[in-house]
């Protein structure tokens, strides 16, 4: 029994004291603050820009990021301490609005004989949230298929996806387009899904 009471009171002590604070912000927050720095070499981004891609590329699709909490964190733990969640609808936070998936699909119209026809391509655009999606681009009836590159809803230069082996006749890809606090704008790589 002694060493039981024991064993809680250096538990009590211990405990506390070894706690934590680096993970005061959850994955969201990790995800904008990431971004703004147009997601730097570091373990914590690395793991946020993955979780970013690991949302936006499963069907049906996930915004790349949710509320941050951050702002309700206390400030003993390195948060701000304010109440409920940041507030993106802010001046500040206009690069963060500037998140764009875009969501590629294209294909090659074959005749009954398996002669390639046309070539057909379209890029639809969806802001932060996933939703308020529209058509960017529509190719319909091209002689060759997409190659180079587009100018997205940003006006960033974007190179189409390529693709896989002269058999391939269908695609379709989905990538991440975000800007950081100073306003440079930069993409992820497409996924094909």
């Amino acid at each position: 029994m002694r060493q039981l009471i024991l064993s809680l009171v250096v538990s009590a002590v211990i405990l506390p004291v070894s706690a934590k604070p680096s993970r005061a912000y959850d994955m969201d927050c990790a995800i904008m603050l990431c971004m703004a720095g147009g997601f730097p070499p570091s373990p914590v981004c690395s793991a946020a820009y993955a979780t970013m891609i690991r949302r936006i590329t499963p069907w049906p699709v996930l915004p790349p990021f949710g509320i941050c909490t951050f702002a309700a964190v206390p400030v003993e733990l390195g948060g701000p301490g304010g109440e409920g969640e940041v507030d993106i609808s802010v001046p500040e936070y206009a690069w963060l609005r500037r998140t764009r998936v875009l969501w590629f699909q294209g294909y090659a119209q074959r005749d009954r004989g398996g002669d390639i026809l046309y070539w057909v391509w379209w890029i639809n655009a969806c802001d932060h949230e996933n939703s308020n999606c529209r058509r960017h681009i529509r190719v319909g009836s091209s002689s060759t298929p997409w190659s180079g590159s587009f100018v997205s809803p940003n006006d960033q230069s974007i190179p189409y996806p390529t693709r896989d082996g002269l058999g391939r006749y269908y695609s379709r890809a989905v990538m991440v387009e975000y800007g950081d606090f100073e306003g440079k704008m930069d993409h992820s790589d497409w996924f094909s899904y």
